[in-house]
């Protein structure tokens, strides 16, 4: 059997004198604002250049292969998938590259009207991006656990371990040189992305419960003391449960938690009465994981500054930057956190912003080497933050990749993402029946979580993976809010930018399925 992605990588490393010319100005000169991808896989062809968003393909051919076989045959293969297909002679790159730009650009223009499709309310087309879902039989609706990862970052990731990859910051050779640039560069993206005021506040993390812990362990062991009140909500992950009981078990601190009301919000008049003196520190999920609720943090947090500005408040924006625009300075929070996985960026990279005083302030949360000004066996001194809080090598490819994935939602535009995502979310509502949605309020995220009467969660998903649908089950890292619920675990159904109408069609012909064999 034919590895396709690995021999498609061996072709990206080894291209021919003319693909190396055409790439050139594919990737460098955005023809029409167009992307390509170079030995894209469409089994059992390997293609030398794809746009997938218009659905073309362009092919540089030497003459090696019969006209009447092979070509023709992997020609008819592509059109029959809804591709057009241009073919171009090495010779006419090598010796005629501007004129073959300039026909390249014609065909372009005629297909881009199809781009208007994709406007503000469409839905999104894009499945094309991510391998592991393409052309398959197969529905994946556990994005709000993990993202699938598009070809953009799997390239990103495969390019600085191919041709540039070395240790970043001291190494004086061109190749370090290069890949610490690229490291940095992606505070700038991420600084952008969350309209955060400065690069340096940009902290890299393994993930959001890495960035919780740095916080609790770093803010709070310096500055909170005993009796000193941390407010939570009912329906945090565990990732922002855990870290303050440590806390609590260590230096006595008070938690407090804002209920949940049975239509899955916050009770924001709860949440008022729960200011006192002694609240010090405000952690809160923005947008729910288990439920969708997208919490109102503009309130929260304006409510905890009235009373005191001197309280410092953090948001966890895991499930909230994957649905719609992050802007940190006007939610006014002092820290936000967010990890790459669920972003269409790779595991084991994730996002700690932080006001810079703030963060300077803070001891360093481990300690070794990146992180150092001095150090001598009588004292260490510790640099500034992003760095003090960056010990030893990092995840070097996972933050290029996140950088990559970063650019791609981006590209897009989160107004569209969001628009697409609803609108599914919408057509599972209108068409699913005979299930306890657990607590949906009106202004949630393309996450639903449901119970089925009689039937255990996971006996619902093993019937759905059957029918080719995958969905989270149990209790969601969320167990406290389970239990306020009266509930061990619900299903759990959540959109990302690359599902469509066949996905949906595919989750409610299961659910009928479920019906007739567990009903």
């Amino acid at each position: 059997m034919v590895d396709y992605k690995k021999y498609s990588r061996q072709l990206r490393r080894n291209q021919t004198d003319a693909e190396k010319k055409i790439w050139w100005h594919i990737r460098n000169r955005q023809i029409n604002g167009i992307k390509f991808h170079r030995q894209y896989v469409i089994e059992p062809y390997i293609c030398d250049f794809v746009a997938r968003d218009i659905d073309l393909i362009v092919e540089i051919d030497g003459g090696q292969h019969s006209e009447n076989t092979y070509d023709n045959k992997r020609t008819g293969f592509l059109e029959s998938k809804g591709y057009k297909v241009i073919r171009y002679w090495n010779n006419d790159v090598l010796n005629n590259i501007e004129g073959l730009v300039d026909d390249l650009m014609q065909n372009i223009e005629t297909l881009t009207p199809a781009l208007s499709l994709k406007g503000e309310g469409a839905l999104l087309n894009l499945k094309k991006d991510f391998p592991a879902l393409y052309n398959r039989d197969f529905a994946y609706l556990d994005t709000a656990s993990s993202a699938q990862k598009p070809q953009c970052v799997i390239d990103a990731m495969t390019h600085v371990m191919s041709d540039h990859y070395a240790n970043i910051h001291r190494g004086l050779y061109n190749n370090s040189q290069k890949t610490t640039q690229a490291y940095e560069d992606v505070r700038v993206k991420i600084q952008t992305f969350i309209n955060a005021p400065s690069k340096n506040e940009i902290v890299y993390t393994r993930n959001t419960t890495e960035a919780i812990n740095l916080v609790a362990q770093s803010w709070g062991r310096t500055y909170l003391n005993t009796g000193d009140e941390v407010i939570l909500t009912e329906m945090e992950h565990h990732a922002n449960i855990v870290p303050w009981q440590l806390l609590r078990d260590q230096i006595g601190i008070v938690l407090k938690i804002i209920p949940v009301l049975d239509n899955g919000e916050l009770d924001y008049d709860a949440y008022t009465k729960l200011l006192s003196p002694k609240t010090k520190f405000i952690s809160v999920v923005h947008t729910s994981n288990s439920l969708g609720t997208i919490n109102d943090v503009t309130r929260i947090i304006k409510t905890a500054r009235d009373y005191n500005p001197d309280i410092k408040i953090m948001i966890d924006g895991s499930q909230a930057v994957v649905h719609g625009h992050t802007d940190v300075q006007a939610m006014d929070c002092d820290f936000f956190c967010f990890t790459g996985h669920k972003l269409y960026g790779p595991s084991g990279v994730g996002v700690l912003w932080g006001r810079e005083d703030i963060l300077n302030a803070m001891p360093p949360y481990q300690g070794g080497g990146d992180m150092i000004e001095t150090v001598t066996f009588d004292k260490t001194t510790y640099q500034n933050a992003p760095a003090r809080f960056e010990a030893g090598t990092p995840s070097i490819v996972d933050v290029i990749g996140l950088g990559a994935a970063v650019d791609y939602v981006s590209d897009i535009g989160m107004d569209k993402i969001m628009a697409h995502e609803n609108a599914l979310m919408g057509e599972v509502l209108s068409g699913l029946n005979g299930v306890n949605i657990v607590a949906r309020p009106d202004h949630a995220a393309p996450v639903l979580s449901f119970t089925m009467d009689n039937m255990h969660h996971s006996d619902i998903a093993m019937v759905l993976n059957q029918c080719g649908v995958a969905v989270r089950t149990g209790h969601h890292c969320c167990m406290p809010l389970m239990q306020r619920f009266g509930i061990d675990g619900t299903v759990r159904v959540s959109f990302g930018l690359y599902n469509d109408m066949d996905d949906v069609t595919r989750f409610l012909n299961g659910m009928e399925k479920v019906k007739k064999l567990l009903g």
